[in-house]
């Protein structure tokens, strides 16, 4: 099995390997998003602001916060810093870079759950240690020395001997000379493949939006709904609420023992999908809605025996209708948007069985759900195909910044 230090073995002769306290000083960031009246206002980079962007300029509007002299004093950012993730859910997200890029006229300074490092730039060009960092590659020496459990960090010491491949400053500006023109190169092919991404995903939203209010018969007469959102909708469909074709209710109110993370049968509530081991309540072919949580809203399908948690909105049939449909339609509706005004969004299980729904017959139903999946089925492998060279995109450009600042490429 290969060392994640193997890279050691790879650089040119040139090249020192040195600790990060060797070429830059570094600070972790205390400073969080309340506001304190016997503070300084500022402007707050925070953790999304580094996770999302390569560079932090004045582009980026920050939220405002507030910080002691103390702390203005030690993170106040400047042009060349640079600040990484510290803390997160995933290992594979800490040590994510980005680089300050000008200058700012408002005070801006490092928020939490990042570590802000300067430069020496007698020792290292900025970009330079920037792309150390950016390189999957060197990256996973803080991977593997992170820890935590629910939520992962990195220690202070580990980013401290972080090892950087350090050249003389004339090849250090060489490379950073190279990279940026071929990471730039694969950063436009990745932005444009991940735009025809969404281009695809807004195509097929427009399909379901057609198919579920309009119907497949673009030549159908219409008539109006009576309800804003929707419009008019065919004349021989009806206008019905939910309750009076589907009883729906509340699932199981389990307990922790209850619930295993792998079992024989599917778990559905809020908070997304899990097994569970010995029992079944409900029995396929069920439209399952997400009631609290991040997932308030989602929409799922159960085909199969499961079980549904007090998180779940069970949707069983009182009269014949194809599920798939009314799954389609649910999801279109964002019931979301129902939710009740809470810092927990939930959903009301009386609110989702009075909402009103355009119903045409069975075997329409039926005709609109086998469109739909033909649809889905072909966005699904040619959205497949697009991110499998998106992939192979963003492995050529940790390959090309990994051999760069090893040396492995003449410049």
């Amino acid at each position: 099995m290969e060392s994640y230090l193997d890279w050691i073995n790879k650089v040119s002769s040139d090249t020192k390997i040195v600790p990060l306290y060797f070429v830059a000083d570094f600070r972790i960031s205390p400073i969080d998003k309340i506001k304190y009246e016997h503070e300084t206002p500022v402007k707050l980079c925070n953790y999304v602001d580094v996770y999302k962007n390569t560079y932090i300029s004045t582009d980026i509007d920050f939220m405002e916060g507030t910080a002691s002299e103390n702390e203005v004093e030690r993170f106040t950012i400047k042009d060349g810093d640079i600040m990484i993730t510290k803390d997160s859910e995933s290992s594979d997200d800490i040590g994510i870079p980005a680089i300050v890029k000008g200058d700012f006229e408002e005070l801006t300074v490092c928020g939490y759950h990042l570590a802000l490092i300067t430069p020496d730039r007698e020792k290292v060009v900025p970009k330079f240690l920037f792309y150390c960092f950016e390189s999957k590659q060197h990256r996973l020496q803080i991977e593997i020395e992170s820890t935590g459990v629910t939520r992962v960090g990195i220690p202070k010491d580990v980013i401290s001997h972080y090892k950087i491949p350090l050249k003389s400053l004339t090849q250090q500006n060489k490379i950073v000379a190279y990279l940026d023109q071929e990471v730039a190169k694969i950063d436009a092919l990745i932005e444009k493949k991940s735009r025809l991404v969404e281009l695809l995903e807004e195509k097929k939203k427009a399909t379901i939006s057609q198919a579920v209010t309009k119907g497949l018969n673009l030549k159908a007469k219409l008539k109006s709904s009576g309800i804003d959102w929707l419009g008019d909708i065919p004349e021989h469909w009806e206008i019905v609420k939910l309750k009076y074709i589907s009883n729906l209710k509340s699932g199981d109110n389990l307990t922790a023992d209850d619930i295993k993370s792998e079992g024989d049968f599917k778990v559905f509530g809020g908070n997304g999908i899990r097994g569970f081991y010995d029992k079944f309540n409900h029995e396929g072919n069920l439209v399952l809605i997400g009631r609290q949580g991040a997932l308030c809203g989602n929409i799922n399908f159960a085909e199969d025996k499961f079980w549904a948690t007090e998180h779940a909105i069970v949707c069983n049939p009182l009269m014949k209708f194809d599920y798939y449909w009314l799954g389609k339609l649910l999801e279109y509706m964002n019931l979301n948007q129902y939710s009740l005004a809470a810092a927990q969004p939930g959903l009301s299980v009386d609110v989702i069985k009075n909402l009103e729904i355009p119903f045409p017959i069975y075997s329409e139903q039926k005709l609109i759900s086998q469109n739909l999946v033909e649809i889905d089925n072909k966005n699904n492998h040619l959205i497949s195909k697009i991110n499998n060279s998106i992939d192979l995109l963003k492995e050529k450009r940790t390959a090309i910044i990994s051999a760069a600042i090893n040396g492995e490429i003449n410049l």
